[in-house]
């Protein structure tokens, strides 16, 4: 300790805006918050406000076709907005994470843009439908996970995800979603949620904190209060809760109570909860709206830290979404954020080219100012700063030299994806069976394949092949693209398509009330007595909007999508999984489904449980 108070005295006269050594840091981190307080002590407000602010940069300047050019390469006007305003955390996307070398280059690149501690390198690597790693594995999603009821498991995942973002350079994964999905009309949770048992969520969670701890990256729950039970996606749009205080706390409350000791954050979501806060504010546009848990004082600061004492870091979910962006201005939105009980600033201004810099400088200004006639701001930049700085120490967080050889022999490692593809093996439920599966193969077969998108087309034309070849039989494959919840299918050409066929499989993707076309396809195929399978694709309640299904599956995700910029990508584990369960050839099967429903399968009025929790048969 002697030496460590002796070391803050001889740094106390030099400003903290000088770039902190590694050995720096060791000495700092033995004492976590007295340094903390020691540093945040030595800081200019700029310094303050920065280490608050976590930007993301996928785009900068334009090329000659006057296109957004992808922020892939280091950038020096980048990194010098980094210095200049001494930001303390960047979060990173799938643009910018194309493969090993490329991404270990970016991060290194930023972190030896600070001007002090080491950055909270930051990335949305949940597995499933939101991953971010172009050259990675994915890991099959939370609701796979659900549906092996595997702890085990979900550390496993988790362990894949840190060893790959740890060799890269990342030290913080916004995850995991603890959000109960108790809503099967939620447009923006579903399948990244565990489950809709609060216990489930709980316990495969905490499996995945541990198993992602052991590689050092850090941790945050999501989305505090809790985004389950929301027909609105934040993304577009800001939603409200109608629940009573006490389901509330009985039920999304939850696993955030029993985890928040695990985790290092908390990120908080933009839905207007009346039953914790029923204050009204006044937007942008002049008209009143309930206040978004975001910008609520009264749960993030009279409920999470005073009532549940909660510790760690606050973090607001991205501040360009449109439940924010669309109802309030900018500057005053994060001031409001910080009043709440923010620490940390997702995304509070979009940085694409020199221009925009001037919206930083604006809102530093702002900040600066407000802060100097409001005590309250004052005293919450402050704590929030302390308790980023302490953070930073107490993980000992350092700044090393990534090895890039050994990060390409880790990230989508065999090792890795033959992991990925055992998980998401064991989580593939059978819903639904009239003695259609698993289906016979003969000599030659003639299969059709409906779907949404042709990339959903390739991927399963690309695992029947794959099929084809381990059976050594023909397969003869046609597939169409066809909208399911539209009402456009020529039923004349669609009895063309599905005659002579041998077996259909219709693949669905998040069906909601009368989908005209996915139900013609069934009523066709029936109707000429070809057996037709229905793969639910992403969620797994679609087979509550359809009749007459013979046979149903679901395998919890088919194609990854980053809604904030239209980016998709696809996870193949998912679908090649869901594919080798369903056929048999001399009585060998791939994979005998054993996922068991995480969720309830409610009928589409959602008045009466048609499928259970717990429901999954196998052959």
């Amino acid at each position: 300790m002697k030496k460590l108070l002796l070391l803050l005295m001889a740094l106390s006269g030099a400003s903290n805006a000088a770039v902190i050594s590694n050995d720096e840091l060791k000495q700092y981190q033995q004492s976590p918050e007295i340094s903390a307080k020691q540093i945040v002590s030595e800081m200019s407000l700029e310094e303050k406000i920065g280490q608050m602010l976590m930007f993301d940069f996928r785009k900068w300047d334009v090329d000659e076709l006057q296109n957004k050019k992808l922020v892939i390469d280091p950038n020096p006007e980048i990194n010098n907005i980094i210095k200049q305003y001494h930001l303390g955390s960047v979060i990173l996307f799938r643009e910018n994470l194309v493969n090993v070398e490329q991404m270990v280059k970016l991060i290194a690149s930023l972190q030896h843009a600070r001007t002090n501690l080491p950055l909270f390198i930051s990335t949305d690597q949940e597995g499933g439908y939101v991953t971010r790693l172009q050259q990675g594995t994915e890991m099959p999603g939370n609701m796979a996970l659900g549906a092996t009821r595997s702890p085990t498991l979900a550390s496993i995942s988790a362990m894949v995800h840190g060893y790959e973002l740890s060799n890269l350079g990342f030290n913080f994964n916004f995850g995991p979603v603890v959000d109960i999905n108790n809503n099967q009309n939620n447009p923006v949770i579903g399948v990244r949620s565990y489950s809709d048992n609060p216990q489930l969520v709980t316990d495969l969670a905490r499996s995945y904190i541990s198993g992602i701890h052991q590689y050092g990256i850090m941790t945050s729950l999501k989305h505090f209060p809790g985004h389950g039970n929301v027909a609105t996606d934040t993304h577009f749009a800001l939603p409200t809760i109608n629940i009573d205080e006490q389901t509330w706390r009985n039920f999304e409350l939850s696993p955030f109570v029993a985890l928040m000791d695990d985790a290092d954050a908390i990120m908080t979501a933009h839905v207007v909860v009346p039953a914790l806060d029923n204050n009204m504010l006044t937007t942008k546009n002049n008209t009143m709206m309930g206040t978004p848990a975001t910008l609520s004082r009264k749960i993030l600061t009279d409920i999470l830290r005073d009532e549940l004492s909660y510790q760690g870091l606050i973090i607001t979910d991205a501040m360009d979404m449109g439940a924010i962006a669309s109802n309030f201005d900018k500057n005053w939105s994060i001031k409001q954020a910080i009043l709440a009980g923010n620490d940390i600033i997702l995304m509070p201004l979009a940085i694409e080219n020199k221009d925009d810099i001037q919206k930083i400088d604006s809102l530093y200004q702002y900040l600066k100012q407000e802060a100097a006639n409001d005590p309250l701001l004052m005293k919450h930049i402050n704590d929030s700063t302390t308790r980023i700085v302490k953070t930073k120490l107490a993980k000992k967080l350092q700044v090393n030299e990534i090895d890039i050889m050994v990060a390409k022999n880790v990230v989508a490692s065999p090792l890795n994806k033959d992991i990925e593809n055992q998980i998401a093996e064991a989580s593939i439920t059978l819903i639904k069976n009239n003695a259609i599966l698993p289906y016979q193969l003969k000599a030659d077969n003639r299969m059709v394949i409906f779907s949404d998108e042709l990339p959903r087309n390739e991927l399963i034309r690309k695992q029947l092949q794959e099929i084809s070849d381990i059976y050594s039989v023909n397969i003869d494959i046609t597939d169409h693209v066809v909208k399911m919840m539209a009402n456009t299918i020529d039923k004349s050409a669609l009895t063309k398509q599905i005659a002579g066929q041998d077996l259909v499989l219709l693949t669905t993707y998040n069906l909601t009330n009368n989908p005209y076309n996915a139900q013609a396809i069934i009523d066709v195929a029936k109707a000429q007595d070809v057996p037709l399978v229905v793969i639910s694709s992403r969620n797994p309640y679609d087979i509550a909007y359809l009749d007459h299904v013979d046979a149903n599956i679901a395998i919890y995700g088919i194609t990854g999508f980053d809604v904030t910029n239209n980016v998709r990508n696809s996870l193949e584990t998912n679908i090649r999984s869901g594919i080798r369960t369903l056929f048999e050839s001399s009585g060998h099967i791939l994979n005998y489904p054993h996922g068991k429903l995480p969720v309830d399968i409610k009928s589409a009025d959602l008045q009466q449980i048609i499928y259970p929790y717990g429901h999954g048969l196998t052959y």
